[in-house]
């Protein structure tokens, strides 16, 4: 009689409790408005987000941002997902012009 009171308090209690460890265990979120640090160049050719991504406009790119590793990524592109600090991605759009840059 006594195991039909105390199970289902004791299951109670572990489902309720339960996930406080790991929320504790979880990094705070980033401060809004925080700026990671410009580790590839890519707040140097912000300049060209707009253009259309030719020929002369990747190797301006290349040269204003000193970077050999750059990334030229157009809608439903795999990428991988590692992250090389070093390296320029520049995101495209469907028409080919540059919509973003960042590190990555």
């Amino acid at each position: 009689m006594i195991y039909r009171i105390f199970l289902p308090g004791a299951l109670l209690l572990l489902v309720a409790f339960g996930p406080a460890d790991d929320m504790a265990q979880r990094p705070a979120p980033q401060k809004q408005g925080t700026r990671q640090p410009d580790t590839c160049g890519s707040h140097t050719v912000t300049r060209f987000v707009g253009s259309d991504a030719t020929p002369s406009v990747r190797h301006a790119i290349t040269v204003a941002s000193g970077q050999e590793q750059i990334r030229w990524i157009k809608p439903g592109t795999a990428v991988t997902q590692d992250f090389r600090a070093d390296r320029l991605n520049v995101i495209l759009d469907q028409a080919g012009r540059i919509l973003t840059m960042r590190c990555g």
